[in-house]
């Protein structure tokens, strides 16, 4: 029988991308999309269970605890062919007490042991697993017997958690509670009462046994309606509660359903393709995001399986933001309209609607984010990646100045080493393009920014020539000060007697500050980005402008 699955709201689509993601990794040729459904046979959803979890290996592998065990194979294989050193003792002790003996007794893996085949315990291997310790008076050589034996012994774990059974049960049961959770939890095999050890089973009892019950079933009597979908369901049984952060249970809060009269309910079809929104989301460390494009679901799956793609690559937090800057910035067409984008932090959804300005400000600083990729701001004690700061402030629709004050304070205090004044100028830049998009800066261009900036830097190599570069960071200081309160009187006191101190005529781009606080900061803070530039070379800093 063929199943027909429509686009819908954002979780739904996410669950959507999942499902399609799912079958195509298992089978080229087992889904097809027109315009905004999906198409496939009832027969593709045979061993559903194991594609499910098969797509999500395939994906975040190296990202599983079970990989940190394995891995350190390719580390034994190394020591194998050299004399050990204290350092590579040091690397195989903190192995075992980090890695081996933090997993193997952990509850997660403890259930998966009696699904697994093998000539070893690994709860007895972690008792007798020892890290090892030298005296004083010791040196490698003494202890080599000693460490001939334990990296046997890791071997033969190792070897275990190689095997076919340990591969499917403990990097499912891993994926189980760093990705799934974070999509649905409660039911299934995260339903903690739940009597099915087995997690391919539990999934299958749950989600696609009752698929097969209901596409046989004579549903011409059925009253309801599936709330997602509107196909005939039995009861209302089939609530949302198990969603995170988004569905709710209707026996305790009748009062989220209208009058009081529960019709929110799904059909088991449905259900299937909730549980397939960890699938459609792309994770790195708890933290996801999924991009609504909802133009037609070709081109929802293509961007999220795009992001996925890069973000897996980058394997960080900042890959989430550089991919997707890249992602829009490359592609020209999402100019076209509004994109809404759904992040997963700290265990809830944020929304946020990325409009047409704020892509077309991506799009037309390519150049800028190129030049502030991998530079970083230290606060407070903590670093902060300048690329994802600032797509934080474009996804929420905030200008820059409150970073831009961040950093160049930075700057000034620490001195930050990952920093640079283009970086900073390039902020500026981002900040000018967002005010113009929505309104200000009226009849100007991004040549006053480099007028200013240029300024600045006349000004420092005159305080240099003086001798006097010692007082730039005062100046800098209040300059900072003036412009974060909105205090043009001060801000133009103190760059008036800076240029009285040189003896030189006040050019006529610091009068322009004279204008409007938008205006007025935008070129306070590129003047300011002068004062910190390094000496200028023309000839080999032509694209720094």
């Amino acid at each position: 029988m063929e199943i027909k699955i429509e686009a819908g709201n954002w979780q739904y689509n996410a669950g959507i991308v999942g499902l399609y993601n799912i079958l195509k990794f298992a089978n080229e040729n087992s889904v097809k999309i027109e315009e905004d459904s999906i198409f496939f046979n009832s027969e593709e959803l045979e061993n559903f269970e194991e594609k499910y979890f098969n797509y999500l290996i395939k994906i975040y592998e190296k990202t599983l605890s079970w990989y940190k065990i394995t891995s350190f194979q390719e580390r034994i294989d190394y020591f194998k062919e050299k004399e050990l050193d204290e350092k590579d003792l040091d690397e195989i002790n903190k192995y075992i007490k980090d890695i081996l003996k933090k997993y193997l007794k952990s509850n997660s893996y403890i259930a998966t042991y009696e699904f697994i085949k093998g000539d070893i315990s690994p709860l007895q291997e972690e008792k007798e697993l020892k890290t090892i310790t030298m005296k004083k008076t010791q040196n490698i050589a003494d202890k080599k017997n000693e460490i001939v034996e334990t990296v046997n012994k890791i071997e033969k774990i190792i070897e275990y958690f190689n095997s076919k059974d340990a591969k499917k049960y403990i990097r499912g049961k891993n994926l189980v509670y760093t990705i799934i959770k974070n999509g649905w939890n409660g039911v299934s095999f995260l339903n903690s009462q739940t009597k099915e050890k087995d997690i391919y089973k539990d999934f299958k009892n749950y989600f696609l046994s009752p698929i097969q019950e209901y596409l046989t079933e004579n549903r011409e009597k059925y009253k309801y309606n599936c709330f997602i979908c509107e196909r005939e369901i039995k009861n209302l049984d089939n609530d949302f509660n198990f969603l995170v952060n988004t569905g709710f249970d209707i026996n305790r809060k009748l009062s989220h359903v209208w009058n009081f009269n529960n019709d929110v309910s799904m059909c088991p079809i449905c259900k299937l393709v909730y549980s397939c929104v960890p699938v459609g989301f792309s994770y790195v460390y708890g933290d996801g995001i999924f991009i609504n494009a909802n133009t037609n679901i070709e081109e929802l799956v293509r961007i999220n399986s795009k992001i996925k793609k890069e973000i897996y690559r980058e394997n960080s937090i900042s890959g989430i933001y550089k991919t997707l800057n890249k992602e829009l910035q490359e592609d020209i067409k999402y100019e076209l309209e509004d994109i809404q984008l759904i992040r997963f932090e700290n265990e809830k959804y944020y929304f946020n609607i990325l409009s047409k300005n704020m892509i077309k400000v991506l799009i037309d600083s390519r150049d800028e984010f190129k030049k502030i990729e991998n530079q970083t701001y230290t606060l407070n004690g903590e670093n902060y990646s300048l690329n994802d700061e600032i797509s934080k402030k474009i996804l929420n629709n905030e200008n820059l100045f409150n970073l831009i004050h961040k950093i160049i304070y930075s700057k000034v205090t620490m001195n930050s080493k990952y920093l640079t004044e283009v970086s900073i100028f390039s902020t500026i830049k981002i900040n000018f393009r967002m005010l113009k998009g929505i309104g200000y800066m009226k009849n100007k261009e991004l040549d006053i920014l480099t007028k200013a900036r240029l300024a600045g830097r006349n000004l420092k190599e005159r305080y240099e020539q003086k001798g006097a570069e010692h007082k730039l960071q005062g100046i800098c200081y209040r300059l900072l000060n003036g412009i974060k309160t909105n205090n043009i009187s001060m801000t133009m006191d103190t760059i008036l007697n800076c240029y009285l101190y040189c003896d030189e005529g006040v050019p006529k781009i610091i009068m322009e500050m004279m204008g409007d606080e938008e205006i007025f900061k935008e070129l306070g803070y590129a003047f300011i980005s002068g004062l910190l530039s390094i000496k200028y070379d023309e000839n080999n800093n032509k694209g720094e402008n």
